[in-house]
Parts: structure tokens; C-alpha cells; sequence
């Protein structure tokens, strides 16, 4: 579920629709989460799909790190990439805001952390753009990644959080949810935990 302070938004005809903010969002607050609406499909559900379901599935799934791929019901999925991101990625469930957003601002994530079927060319336009966004970049580049993802989630309980109550952890994640709604003190998981190799045939 994306941050209810958020629209849709076409771009360009070559960027496509991106998402952006419609309030200003502070740091520490989740962006997005996942919830019971998403759909997520097993490895094996993927490979028995037509053609042209499974082709929607490549282009605005994620794989998480038990293997299955996740699919957002809202249009969350359309957050672009950048390499320098609006929010990191904790864990398989949350996107957390790095930096304030301002109102119009574009929020974006690392597709680096998402297990990505093939490679894709990045023309994010950041300082830092890598020019290549691969599956193995969280093997890379996880410390600086873990590093902001860290200190924004230090700030997660002094900031609103509208999408906490509809949040949904698979097994890996529960501890992080559970501490998060009690308030207890929780070690923030690497984002090089979450990488899942690629297997036979695809590109790293």
C-alpha cells in the first residue's frame, strides 16, 4: 500500500507514470508497505501464467526473498527507480522515507533491492546513476544502502504513520512488524540478507 499523501502521475512518454508526493512526508515515515491486497505468486505460478500476464508480472513484480514474487494491488507499483532514492527498502515489507519529501517531489526506491528478473538501464538522472540497475547491486552496495535505511528507522516512531495498521510481514519479517507496533527496539535486517541469487539462465 503506498502513503495515502501520494498520486499518480504521468511523466513522459519514455519514463512512463511515476508516483509523487502530495504533502510533505518526513523522514522515518513508511512510504510503502505491504498488505493483504498484494498478490503474491509462488515461482512456480509465475512460470504458468500467459504470456502477457506473466510480462506484467516481470515488469512491476518484486521478488522477495523466500523466492516469491509481489505483486502491488495500487499503484505503488509505479514508484520509479533511483540511485538515489527517496526511500530503502527494510526487509520485504517496507519502503522508509531516507530524506523529507516536499510536496511534489517524486517518490522513488532502489530497484537494486527488488531481485530483478533481468538487468535494467537506468537513466535516473541522480549524480550518482549507475547507469545499470543488476540483481546482484545489493551485494554491492548494501552497506551504504543498510546505512540510511538504519538511521531513517531510528526516527520511525517520532513521525505519523498512516500505513502501520494495514502492514503485512511474511515469517522473516514478523519480528520487525511486531516491534514496530509495540514500540521495542528491533535490529534493522540487511538489505544484502533479502538478495536472491539468480538462477540458472538469468543475468546477476
Amino acid at each position: 500500500m503506498i502513503h495515502p499523501s501520494s498520486e499518480l502521475r504521468f511523466i513522459s512518454a519514455e519514463i512512463g507514470y511515476g508516483v509523487f508526493a502530495t504533502e510533505f512526508i518526513p523522514r522515518g515515515t513508511f512510504l510503502w508497505v505491504l498488505d493483504p491486497f498484494d498478490r503474491i505468486l509462488s515461482a512456480a505460478e509465475r512460470e504458468t501464467l500467459p504470456a502477457l500476464l506473466r510480462q506484467q508480472v516481470d515488469r512491476y513484480a518484486y521478488q522477495a526473498a523466500d523466492g516469491d514474487f509481489v505483486f502491488c494491488w495500487d499503484f505503488g507499483r509505479y514508484m520509479n527507480h533511483s540511485c538515489a532514492p527517496a526511500s530503502r527498502g527494510i526487509g520485504d515489507a517496507f519502503e522508509i522515507a531516507v530524506r523529507d519529501i516536499q510536496p511534489g517531489e517524486e517518490l522513488t526506491c532502489e530497484y537494486g533491492t527488488l531481485n530483478l528478473v533481468q538487468p535494467m538501464a537506468c537513466r535516473c538522472g541522480a549524480l550518482s546513476c549507475r547507469g545499470e540497475i543488476r540483481r546482484d547491486d545489493a551485494e554491492r552496495f548494501f552497506e551504504r544502502w543498510d546505512a540510511e535505511a538504519r538511521a531513517a528507522f531510528e526516527l520511525a516512531g517520532t513521525v505519523p504513520q498512516p500505513l502501520l495498521p494495514y502492514a503485512k510481514a511474511g515469517p522473516r519479517d514478523l519480528p520487525l512488524l511486531a516491534a514496530l507496533r509495540s514500540g521495542t527496539p528491533v535490529e534493522v535486517p540487511s538489505a544484502r540478507a533479502y538478495h536472491v541469487p539468480a538462477a540458472e539462465g538469468q543475468s546477476p
